[in-house]
């Protein structure tokens, strides 16, 4: 059997066999897909919580929903503080009813988010890290995952790549007009280890966090 490239973030379809893409999907902005895919009330579109916490409830029990989210909190949005972290609390408390992973949206409020998540018993994934090494290294001492995408190109996260436990992180595409494997391929550029053996490594984070089988 061969393992599948994984996308564990993405706001795009991607057609592709070998590809597992976990769609993006937004509550008020986004429909459900029969596809595999998060679903989430992202920071950014906050407008009428109530009625958007009742569409997630309902779109959170389906089988291809495999998470929560990508939800969290966003300084640099104008969506009043006090709501986002509300709707972010409410998003925690379902994935814990439901025993779903969160993926997290974080800008400039890891601290807060840290606070907000303490005592979650489900996994957690922050979504598109750029962040510095050392607060990687916070993320992940807390038990948490890690993604990373179109930032690694270029050489600023080569750091990260080399140091961080492969047991520990995804790959993503984001919104970004790139491709899951070349972000596998530079991954294993940088830290000089065969394609194999990359795909094994996020295929069994996959199964633990998601309890699903890449296998094809």
């Amino acid at each position: 059997m061969d393992l599948r490239y994984i996308d564990i973030h993405t706001h795009s379809v991607c057609a592709a066999a070998n590809v597992l893409s976990l769609r993006n999907i937004i509550v008020s902005k986004d429909d459900l897909p029969d596809t595999y895919c998060s679903v989430g009330i992202h920071p950014w579109y906050i407008d009428n919580e109530r009625q958007q916490y009742v569409e997630l409830e309902q779109y959170a029990t389906e089988k291809q929903v495999l998470g929560i989210g990508e939800c969290g909190l966003d300084k640099m949005v104008a969506i009043p503080w006090n709501k986002q972290v509300e709707v972010f609390e409410q998003q925690i408390a379902l994935a814990e009813h439901l025993r779903k992973p969160l993926l997290i949206h974080c800008v400039r409020s890891y601290q807060e988010v840290f606070m907000l998540l303490d005592g979650v018993t489900v996994p957690v994934v922050f979504h598109g890290f750029n962040k510095k090494i050392e607060l990687a290294r916070q993320i992940i001492q807390k038990g948490y995952y890690l993604s990373l995408g179109a930032s690694i190109f270029g050489g600023l996260l080569d750091e990260h790549i080399h140091q961080l436990p492969l047991n520990k992180i995804f790959l993503e595409t984001d919104d970004k007009p790139i491709e899951i494997m070349d972000v596998y391929m530079y991954f294993c550029a940088v830290r000089k280890m065969p394609l194999s053996e990359l795909q094994e490594e996020l295929a069994a984070n996959f199964e633990r966090v998601f309890k699903y089988s890449v296998l094809i």
